[in-house]
C-alpha cells in the first residue's frame, strides 16, 4: 500500500486530499480497509459515480479499475486521512 497527498496527477484530486494504493494482490486489505471506512464515515461509493450521487459523502471513496491497474481509496481532509493512518499504518 502506498499513500500519500494527491496532486494534480490524481483523479479525485479537487475534491480529495489524500489517498491510499493498492496492488492487485492487496485487494483483501483494500476490502478490509474499505469496510473499516464504512463503519467510520459511512456510506460511499466508487468514485466514477461519486459526482452524480445526491448528498454524497465528502470524508472518502474508492477507485476499483477493473483494468488492474488501480485500486484506491479516496479522502476528503487531512482529518479522515490522519484517522485512517492511525489505525492502518
Amino acid at each position: 500500500m502506498k499513500i500519500g497527498k494527491l496532486d494534480r496527477r490524481h483523479n479525485g484530486y479537487g475534491y480529495f486530499m489524500y489517498g491510499a494504493t493498492f496492488t492487485r494482490s492487496e485487494y483483501v486489505k483494500f476490502c478490509e480497509i474499505r469496510d473499516w471506512c464504512w463503519d467510520q464515515w459511512g456510506r460511499s461509493c466508487e468514485k466514477e459515480f461519486w459526482h452524480g450521487i445526491p448528498n454524497k459523502n465528502p470524508a472518502w471513496c474508492w477507485i476499483n479499475d477493473m483494468s488492474g491497474k488501480r485500486i484506491k481509496l479516496l479522502f476528503g481532509t487531512a482529518k479522515e486521512f490522519e484517522w485512517f493512518i492511525l489505525r492502518w499504518k
